[in-house]
Parts: structure tokens; C-alpha cells; sequence
């Protein structure tokens, strides 16, 4: 059984895919066979909205999308295809993005971290978890460190920032602020990698127009004390590197599909 306070959670408009009894202060959930299992989270004035893509009860990965225009159905077809080799996920839309809707401009790095927070605590996902996080999702995802116990973090195109945005709204001189020269060299992600202890995959783009080689670089060479890290730059690919993959090179997806999947069963 999966367990999910009640003060956190509401069953979605696909409420009839999943059974579900109150005990106490919880929620227990049945999974049916109907695939993915939508969910609602109250967040501030928001409802986070997301699905749990799995046959069973636990979810064994979170996956966090990106910026910009981006929203959990980017996955589908990577989520789609863990499941494929049995490996249940969990994925929710950001505030201003997806089906959760709501103004992006408004919201905040420290926000999605806060959100995040609220969709793990709120599902009751097991530790240690695992993370699959694309681009601005990167940072989140290392932020998550400070507070979980994390076993295997897999970042896509990963972008890393410095601390004093981290609390800056979107629409209040953010950009601004991340577009200074190499502002990313302060961020606090350094430290918090330099204590991981976990599997780190990077899987970056031969040709990111979005994302400095220097910041990639970083990110694995700061991961001193992980048990294993790898670095998998996929050739001919833009910052849209799955979509890249998936049209130009599909034996290049498998590839890092199947580094991916190595990285989160060991």
C-alpha cells in the first residue's frame, strides 16, 4: 500500500483509475491497471498537478522537468519506456507550467524547491529516492540533497546557479542576475555535490546553446565522494536532447536510454 496524508493530497479528475480508503490520517491508494494515476497537490493558492506512471505502489523515481515551456508530458516517453523495463515514476507540473497552470512569472527557484518538497512529503515517496531532472530541474534536484536521502540523481542538460538567485521571483531580475559572466561559479550546488554520496549521470548535449561545457564539467568534477559518476555527452544534439535523439540518432537515445537505466537499478 502507498500511503499519502490526506492534508497534502486530492485525487484528480481521474480519480476512477485508483481506488483509494481513509485510515487516520492518511490515504491509502490502490493502483489499478490504468496507467498514468493523476494526482492533485495543494501548494500555496495552487494545485500542483501530477501522475504516478507504474504498476506499483511505490514509485521508484521522481522526475522533474525544465523551464521555459516545458512540462511533465516532455517525459512521457522516456517515463513510458522505464516502465517498459519496470521501473516506476512520479512527475508533476511546476507552477506555470502543465496542467497545473498558474503564473511562472511569479515563482522562484526556492519555489520549485518548495513545490518539490511539497509533492515528496505529500505522496510519502520512499527513501532513498532516486531523481531524473532536466535543465533548471538540475539545481532543484541538488537541492533536494539538503533535505533527503538520495541515492542516484541523473541530470539532463543540467543548468547550476548561483546562490543569490535562489530566492529571486522570475519576473524580478532573475535573468538579469544568472546572465552575469560565469555567475554560475558561486553557486552553492558545489558543496552540496562535493557531499554526495550517491550515482550521479550527466547526460549533456554536444551542442547546448543553452548551457556552458564549463558548467557540465563543474558539476562532474565537484561530485568528488560519489560512489559512481558518469559523464555521457551526446553527439549532433542541441539543448532539446531527447528530442534530438529520438529524430536524428535512436541507437544514440538507447544509448543514453540504457545508461539510464543502469544508473537507476544498481
Amino acid at each position: 500500500m502507498h500511503k499519502l496524508p490526506t492534508s497534502g493530497h486530492r485525487i484528480g479528475r481521474h480519480s476512477k483509475k485508483i481506488s483509494w480508503s481513509t485510515r487516520k490520517n492518511y490515504i491509502t491508494l490502490k493502483l489499478t491497471e490504468d496507467i498514468p494515476h493523476v494526482f492533485q497537490v495543494p501548494f500555496e493558492v495552487h494545485t500542483l498537478v501530477g501522475d504516478v506512471m507504474g504498476h506499483d505502489n511505490f514509485p521508484q523515481v521522481l522526475v522533474l522537468h525544465g523551464a521555459g515551456n516545458s512540462n511533465r508530458g516532455r517525459f512521457k516517453k522516456l517515463r513510458d519506456a522505464l516502465l517498459g523495463k519496470g521501473i516506476s515514476t512520479v512527475a508533476f507540473d511546476f507552477v506555470g507550467h502543465g496542467d497545473t497552470g498558474g503564473q511562472l512569472k511569479s515563482s522562484s527557484l526556492k519555489s520549485r524547491t518548495r513545490q518539490t518538497c511539497r509533492v515528496v512529503d505529500s505522496l510519502n515517496l520512499q527513501q532513498p529516492l532516486a531523481v531524473i531532472a532536466a535543465s533548471m530541474s538540475a539545481y532543484t534536484a541538488v537541492k533536494l540533497l539538503e533535505r533527503y536521502d538520495i541515492r542516484c540523481l541523473v541530470l539532463l542538460v543540467p543548468a547550476m546557479y548561483t546562490a543569490r538567485a535562489y530566492s529571486i521571483p522570475f519576473n524580478q531580475g532573475f535573468t538579469g542576475l544568472i546572465r552575469q559572466p560565469q555567475s554560475w561559479l558561486t553557486s552553492d550546488a558545489w558543496q552540496i555535490l562535493a557531499e554526495f554520496s550517491g550515482r550521479l549521470l550527466i547526460v549533456a548535449a554536444e551542442n547546448d546553446q543553452v548551457i556552458p561545457r564549463d558548467v557540465i564539467d563543474r558539476i562532474y568534477n565537484a561530485a568528488v565522494n560519489a560512489a559512481e559518476r558518469k559523464l555521457y555527452i551526446a553527439p549532433n544534439t542541441s539543448h532539446f536532447i531527447f528530442t534530438d535523439l529520438r529524430a536524428k540518432n535512436p541507437d544514440g537515445f538507447y544509448h543514453a536510454f540504457g545508461l539510464i537505466c543502469h544508473m537507476l537499478r544498481e
